[in-house]
């Protein structure tokens, strides 16, 4: 029999007692009252009077509504911010704040539930095989000891001097260390022990703790480029992000996934290694030139963002898409350094390529890895640029009035880094964030004036130093000389209160670097790896002048600001490259397992689907873009995947809108491969566009079926007869009589209204084209907050887009697309724009 007193609520033999009160901390509310023989003179009701006698009851009668809904209506764990609650440990007083506990424990002592101490963590565990993991300490302890044991046994027996003498004679030599022939990859820091288990097959950022409590991530044992990356934050925000990207605040990211390759060398070698890979072939600006912004990036002052192709194949053929920063040259040096930073799903392609080309040049270039060596966040949003001003304050030094640590704090006022010049930079020491905690809001210059002149002359052109983040010496100086966070609460403690630390001369001085990006619309900050920490929690922490903090977002917020901007994100819309393959292929098994865990019942059976006049089952895999369905000689049934050891490659080529534009524009030149080039997709009616969904050109086969989709377009907006907007008004006694008549008139003379357009759930309904129509799949679609409506980013096959009747361009009638969900039986009608 179970134990009575384990249980939740225990009886007694006793009379039952009575329910606890409402309020069992608060006393009885005394509402006080007032005599009101003033308020009715004569048997009259004076109502300011009234209400003047009656002010004190009406305020008392507030505050206890007041103190009542907060009363226990509110438990300990609703005072928590939501994206810091745990739903699962609500009755939990150990879950919750320091703040809160005590209230937790007396709530849960007058509801009488039990408190137990959690076995989540670092001890056995939960669930049914929590007993495993028990055996598993144990034996470990059992193992430690065998050790021990056996070191001090050696440790103690005595040798005597003729073994020693025997074994120094038999000692191997030791081989001298051989240089390696080509760079190795970098590999990452030994976690402490405690996590070491959990990185074997996998690398934490350094917000990684951070987020854990915070966000979503990735499976444990499913990781992402062998990153532990946040997908989400653990509340919505979908909207919240595009409001605060666009509208107002600012959102983060840890960016330190990125992958950078440091390349060292003399100024030429490394130009020839960057024009060997056709760094910004596809430009509308030549890089190499000398002069304009081209001049500035070479010297230092400027990123330069453009696509890596390889090396050896024509046509070109895309990597991935990297920024490139040189390090401003030193008054006595030869060499220069410059960075270049890749998304990691390329990393390894772009590694291979540079350190190949980098043998071949005279004098060779030195390429190392500083993938867990130099973090970064990302941030963007109207924000942006005061959050950044106020946490990254410069170090103590002398320097000049229009150096890039005296002007940083005019920037604050920034609210658009389209201002900016194009990849603007700037690098300095910043001190520790942790020393001016909590921090305080960036002062805002009112006077525009200052900031326009600045921005106009940038005089951090001639004053950029050369930034000791490309020095590995400071890199490590400014981790290790990191005061731990106990040092710094100390003396903040014996500081005065409300006032930040005295510097001291042994304060650590960060290396960071920063950037704006034109394309992405935000500032991107370099630091090294151990220092992001500490800068990241500034920013968390920093109160907005317009309200609230910076947000943080995942990988799925950064795609939707890419997406709302209607701009191919690498490389989920790049399937012409060897990563954007890659990833499909993963999402390609995503979607499968999420049709596959579904019951039986409810699955979409392919094999059913009735696309009209005999057509059945769904075109190709349905969990996946088949671009090899779109090559010129393509199979009846292509191929299957090739497996994830293997490599991925492509037979399709990535265009610019630049060359696409020209190639639709001249249809005269054939082209040489198949290409693909990637396209906005804005849905004329209802519904809208997602991943992997079908795109087709108008039926070529069918001229009936043709007409029909083409009737669904709809006609121009009706005009206003030359009326401005403001003087067409309801009410006809505002309008003007020759204004009326003229409406009167138009109105008679209007051809009568024609029928309204089928809907898909009529019969007269067009059906969707045949398999040879289709002309590209959707890489990314939802409903776009900021364009108001449904788009998609998706890509097509430029051949089969071309494949028109007569050798003209493409029409404003050929733009004209059907975009068909997998599964679905009905098409939309949808337009096409090349971006």
């Amino acid at each position: 029999m179970a134990d009575a007193s384990k249980k939740r609520k225990q009886t007694s033999d006793s009379a039952p007692r009575a329910k606890r009160a409402r309020f069992p901390q608060k006393p009885a509310h005394n509402i006080p009252t007032i005599s009101t023989r003033n308020a009715y003179p004569n048997g009259e009701v004076n109502v300011k009077n009234f209400l003047k006698s009656h002010e004190n009851e009406i305020k008392s009668l507030e505050g206890a509504m007041i103190a009542a809904k907060k009363g226990l209506s509110r438990r300990a764990f609703q005072d928590v911010p939501r994206e810091l609650r745990r739903r699962t440990a609500s009755h939990n007083p150990n879950r919750v704040p320091k703040r809160l506990r005590r209230r937790a424990r007396q709530e849960a002592k007058e509801d009488n539930t039990p408190i137990t101490r959690g076995t989540s963590g670092s001890g056995i565990g939960k669930g049914k095989k929590k007993y495993l993991r028990k055996e598993g300490i144990e034996k470990s302890k059992q193992v430690w000891k065998q050790r021990e044991q056996k070191k001090a046994e050696e440790k103690g027996s005595e040798q005597t001097g003729t073994e020693q003498g025997t074994r120094e004679a038999f000692k191997a030599v030791p081989k001298p260390k051989t240089k390696p022939r080509f760079p190795s990859l970098a590999t990452p820091a030994t976690p402490p022990s405690r996590f070491r288990r959990r990185q074997r097959d996998k690398t934490w950022l350094p917000t990684h703790i951070w987020h854990t409590k915070r966000a979503r991530m990735t499976e444990p044992k499913d990781p992402l480029w062998r990153f532990a990356i946040p997908l989400a934050p653990v509340v919505k925000a979908y909207r919240l992000t595009h409001r605060t990207a666009a509208q107002r605040g600012a959102i983060a990211w840890d960016m330190s996934y990125m992958s950078t390759i440091g390349l060292e060398g003399v100024e030429d070698s490394i130009v020839g290694l960057l024009r060997g890979l056709r760094f910004g072939a596809e430009d509308a600006e030549d890089p190499w030139q000398r002069r304009g912004k081209a001049k500035k990036w070479r010297q230092g002052t400027r990123a330069w963002e453009g696509w890596l192709h390889e090396r050896d194949t024509r046509p070109l053929k895309r990597i991935a898409h990297v920024t490139v920063i040189w390090c401003a040259p030193e008054v006595d040096g030869k060499k220069r350094r410059a960075f270049a930073r890749v998304h990691p799903s390329a990393f390894l392609q772009v590694w291979n390529e540079v350190v190949r080309i980098s043998k071949v040049q005279k004098p060779a270039v030195i390429v190392e890895d500083l993938r867990f060596e130099v973090g970064s966040i990302e941030i963007m949003g109207p924000a942006a640029a005061e959050t950044l001003c106020s946490i990254l304050h410069p170090s103590p030094s002398d320097a000049a009035p229009d150096a890039p640590q005296s002007l940083w704090s005019t920037l604050a006022s920034v609210t658009d880094p389209g201002v900016l010049p194009a990849g603007a930079l700037l690098a300095f020491d910043i001190s520790d964030p942790r020393l001016r905690d909590p921090p305080t809001p960036s002062t805002i210059h009112q006077d525009p004036s200052s900031l326009i002149e600045t921005l106009a002359a940038w005089p951090i052109d001639s004053t950029q130093a050369s930034s000791s983040i490309f020095s590995r010496t400071a890199r490590l100086t400014g981790q290790r000389t990191l005061p731990s966070q106990k040092s710094i609460n100390r003396r903040q403690s014996a500081n005065t209160l409300g006032r930040y630390p005295e510097p001291r001369p042994t304060d650590p001085s960060i290396p960071m670097l920063i950037y704006v990006s034109r394309e992405s619309k935000s500032w991107t900050v370099l630091l090294p790896w151990k220092c992001v920490m500490p800068v990241w929690r500034g920013i968390m922490r920093y109160p907005v002048s317009t309200g609230g903090n910076p947000r943080f977002g995942g990988l799925k917020e950064r795609r939707q600001v890419t997406f709302e901007r209607s701009v191919p994100s690498f490389p989920h819309d790049c399937p012409a490259t060897d990563a954007g393959s890659s990833w499909e292929l993963k999402q390609q098994d995503v979607r499968k397992h999420e049709w596959t865990k579904r019951p039986k019942g409810k699955r979409i059976e392919w094999s059913t689907i009735d696309l009209g006049n005999g057509r059945k089952g769904e075109i190709g895999d349905p969990w996946a873009c088949e671009w090899a369905r779109l090559l010129p000689n393509a199979p009846a049934e292509p191929t299957a995947a090739q497996d994830e050891s293997e490599k991925v490659v492509t037979p399709f080529r990535q265009l610019s809108s630049a060359q696409a534009t020209k190639l639709l524009q001249d249809p005269a030149i054939e082209p040489e491969v198949p290409y693909l080039f990637t396209v906005k997709i804005i849905v004329v009616g209802r519904g809208y566009p997602v991943d992997c969904s079908r795109v087709y050109r108008l039926p070529t086969n069918n001229p009936e079926l043709r007409n029909k989709w083409l009737s669904l377009v709809p006609g121009p907006k009706s005009k206003t007869n030359g009326v401005p907007r403001r003087q067409q008004t309801r009410s006809g006694d505002d309008v003007s009589e020759h204004l009326r008549r003229r409406e009167l008139a138009s109105s008679l003379l209007e051809p009568p209204a024609p029928k309204d357009a089928p809907t898909p759930a009529e019969d007269d309904y067009p059906l969707v084209p045949d398999e040879e129509d289709l002309i590209g799949f959707v890489t990314t679609g939802n409903y776009n907050l900021a364009e108001g409506m449904p788009t998609a980013v998706a890509n097509l096959a430029l051949h089969r887009v071309l494949c028109i009747p007569g050798d003209k361009a493409v029409q404003k009638e050929d733009r004209i697309c059907i975009v068909r969900e997998p599964g679905r039986t009905v098409g939309r009608l949808a337009t096409w724009e090349v971006v």
